[in-house]
């Protein structure tokens, strides 16, 4: 049998360490991911049939805003709501509505009133679902989602 060079033995000897440590908390890491799913389950608004998702102010920034919409009775849908710099409330609420629209499809029904709010409703044998924001890097627009 021939005989590996001290420096390749060396060198195999640091990669094992290295990558062992490593391996060790992935399983770790998935050990925990059921504590994780259910804290957020814990900490998930109530929810109901209708919401409604305010916006004030125009944008002053390109960003994105983002929304997990959770339906009772199936996984969450992440949505991002692309929004350019100079946008005013009513654009940044069409364009909500059409994404939102276009994402969730014919079991929800979605309207913008008053120029800057988008209704999201439950249509009739859909059960209620929350809608949650994430993240808005979009300066100067602001964000509120509530129950309608």
């Amino acid at each position: 049998m021939k005989r590996l060079p001290k420096r390749t033995v060396s060198a195999l000897a640091v990669i094992a360490l290295c990558v062992l440590p490593a391996v060790s908390s992935w399983g770790q890491a998935q050990s925990l991911l059921p504590l994780v799913q259910s804290s957020s389950d814990a900490s998930r608004p109530k929810p109901a049939n209708s919401w409604r998702v305010a916006f004030d102010e125009g944008a002053a920034s390109n960003g994105t805003i983002s929304f997990r919409i959770w339906p009772s009775d199936d996984s969450p849908i992440h949505v991002d709501i692309p929004v350019l710099d100079g946008e005013t409330e009513a654009q940044v609420a069409d364009i909500t509505r059409d994404v939102l629209a276009a994402r969730l499809g014919g079991r929800y029904r979605v309207t913008v009133v008053d120029g800057g709010n988008v209704v999201v409703s439950a249509q009739r044998g859909t059960p209620d679902f929350t809608v949650e924001l994430l993240r808005d890097t979009a300066r100067d627009v602001m964000v509120v989602v509530q129950r309608d």
